[in-house]
């Protein structure tokens, strides 16, 4: 006789627990134990809990600063959700990350397509491969999550880039926002919101690592054939696709976008969050260099691609066309408006590193921020 598999964490079931008469320690690992991820554990309280529904929880979805002007005042924003919900969604998550698809030959990418609040759709975990085989390979891992396989074949040509459309303006003072084009001597990116490293207690410029394929470190701000120093590399994430650039004397990073308002960042989505605006169907929106604004929603969350070879990239965010995304556009940020503050700022759901260049999919990706929050303590 084998023994049998404990049941899944039901996240309800923390409401039973005496959470007001917890120590913060034990209060922390009750709600771990109970299925929240580690990152909303450590910063939910038991007031979170008061006065809600038996069937919901409280998530955080997004980390944000108090004050708009001072980057150390990063709170927590939490909002509540159908315990059933959420439970699908972790199970998705455990499910993708226990089976590491990515681990399986000929599989490109892996990613959580989480369920809606309307309960119409489930949680599922969707997949490219190499061909039919891989396919029925991966299907065959699927128990009581759905596992969707699209076959990537042959891919065609990436398109040429473009001129600039979105260019930094010498007039508009030192404070250099994100969305103007940026190069270095190997070639063009898009420019980030300023990202805030609690470590060094410093702003930094930032945009995508590839743009330092060759030996420059140098970031340039592009206007009208002249080419302005904005800084140079002061450290490079290869693996979540981002360069960070100490500032000259001459500019600093703005936290804000070459966009109409709302366009002060003040923060960034959670990876829950980010599952909480895909329930939700909300839209979402991108300032680049070369194609400006467009939006779209989002496709999936958390996913690992591994289209570019190894290492295979992780925490990444798939939204909106392939259409909407082309070279030069990479260091570009998605974002949407403020729940709290609609019309007054933003926080930022991800980077932008790349697009679709085969038949059948059409949608860019990059690095979701809660991976730079979680990682390495940064904040848009």
């Amino acid at each position: 006789m084998t023994e049998e598999e404990p049941p899944a964490p039901e996240t309800e079931r923390v409401h039973e627990r005496p959470l007001t008469r917890m120590g913060r320690r034990r209060f922390v690992k009750t709600l771990v134990a109970a299925g929240f991820g580690t990152g909303s554990a450590s910063y939910l309280s038991a007031d979170d809990f008061a006065g809600i529904d038996e069937n919901e929880v409280p998530i955080v979805y997004a980390v944000a600063r108090d004050d708009p002007e001072d980057p150390t005042s990063i709170v927590p924003r939490t909002r509540t959700v159908d315990a059933a919900w959420y439970n699908e969604l972790r199970a998705a998550l455990s499910a993708r990350d226990s089976l590491d698809l990515t681990d399986l030959d000929g599989v490109f990418n892996a990613y959580v397509v989480p369920g809606d609040h309307d309960g119409n759709a489930t949680a599922s975990i969707v997949v490219d491969v190499r061909d039919e085989d891989v396919a029925a390979e991966v299907t065959a891992l699927a128990d009581e999550i759905p596992i969707e396989s699209s076959v990537v074949r042959a891919v065609g040509s990436e398109r040429e880039p473009d001129s600039p459309a979105l260019q930094y303006d010498p007039e508009s003072g030192p404070a250099v926002p994100g969305g103007i084009a940026v190069g270095s001597a190997d070639g063009t990116a898009t420019l980030a919101p300023a990202l805030y490293d609690p470590e060094a207690d410093e702003r930094f410029f930032a945009t995508a690592d590839h743009l330092y394929a060759g030996e420059s470190d140098e970031l340039l701000a592009l206007a009208d054939g002249v080419r302005y120093p904005l800084g140079r590399v002061h450290r490079h994430h290869e693996q979540e696709d981002l360069a960070l650039i100490r500032a000259t004397r001459e500019f600093e990073p703005a936290h804000a976008l070459y966009a109409p308002p709302p366009n002060r960042v003040a923060g960034q989505f959670s990876r829950i969050g980010l599952a909480d605006l895909k329930a939700r169907g909300a839209e979402l929106h991108k300032i680049g260099a070369m194609t400006g604004h467009s939006t779209g929603r989002i496709h999936a969350i958390d996913g690992v691609t591994c289209i570019y070879g190894d290492p295979c990239k992780r925490g990444q965010l798939k939204w909106g066309e392939e259409s909407d995304f082309t070279d030069g556009d990479s260091g570009s940020v998605s974002y949407h408006p403020d729940p709290e503050a609609p019309d007054e700022r933003v926080f930022v759901c991800g980077l932008n590193s790349a697009r679709t260049w085969w038949p059948g999919e059409s949608y860019m990706w990059g690095t979701g921020a809660y991976v730079l929050h979680e990682q390495f303590g940064y904040t848009f």
